[in-house]
């Protein structure tokens, strides 16, 4: 399945930590959709796309959404402040079968979906339909039709995240196994300084050789 991974121009300087850890965690190939090209060296698996010139906030999804429309019926989307602390789940494999799924709109990776509203019916977690963050940008797997129904233009990453639940007739959901274990990169009020919390101490002696904001 496709990954895709985005960058904002002001977030060039968490790549080397989330290429370090993306190749010794996951190691796929995968897009890295952006806009000015990063300095650092892109890692052997990753494929460069460029936007064009990066515009206001509220023109990420404008931008955005032609490269997504170009896109798979299904694909992992993700974005370049995902760290990861522990190999991605072996299952992560099957959970692919969701395409099986009737209009399943996004399997979230991580364990946001339990952090609110949800039903378990014994196989996946099903976010309520009313649940605040059924668009959460945390790494999962998308449907491209629902994506594309809120992925609208003019809007900011925060915009798009925030909009009013709807009963759409989508599903969103995920598992108590689930399969990304990552912290968010940066700390809340201070995107120059990374969250190491929870980390192997080798992740984080190698990460203190490549760069001084943690």
């Amino acid at each position: 399945m496709k990954i895709i991974v985005t960058t904002s121009d002001n977030y060039h300087h968490l790549l080397p930590v989330f290429f370090y850890l993306y190749g010794k965690y996951w190691g796929e190939p995968f897009d890295l959709v952006g806009h000015a090209k990063p300095e650092c060296e892109l890692p052997h698996n990753c494929t460069w796309v460029s936007l064009g010139p990066q515009g206001e906030k509220t023109d990420f999804s404008t931008q955005l959404r032609p490269y997504i429309d170009d896109q798979p019926e299904w694909f992992v989307w993700m974005m370049e402040d995902t760290f990861l602390k522990e190999k991605v789940g072996i299952q992560y494999s099957q959970k692919t079968t969701i395409k099986d799924m009737f209009f399943t709109g996004r399997c979230d990776l991580t364990k946001d979906v339990q952090s609110r509203q949800f039903s378990d019916n014994g196989l996946c977690l099903t976010a309520h339909p009313q649940s605040r963050y059924r668009l959460s940008t945390q790494p999962s797997i998308w449907n491209k039709e629902f994506l594309l129904q809120y992925l609208t233009p003019g809007l900011s990453p925060w915009d798009f995240e925030t909009q009013d639940p709807k009963d759409d007739g989508w599903k969103v959901i995920s598992f108590y196994d689930y399969p990304v274990k990552h912290n968010e990169g940066v700390r809340r009020f201070d995107t120059k300084k990374l969250n190491l919390d929870g980390m192997c101490q080798e992740d984080i002696d190698y990460i203190k050789t490549i760069t001084d904001k943690w």
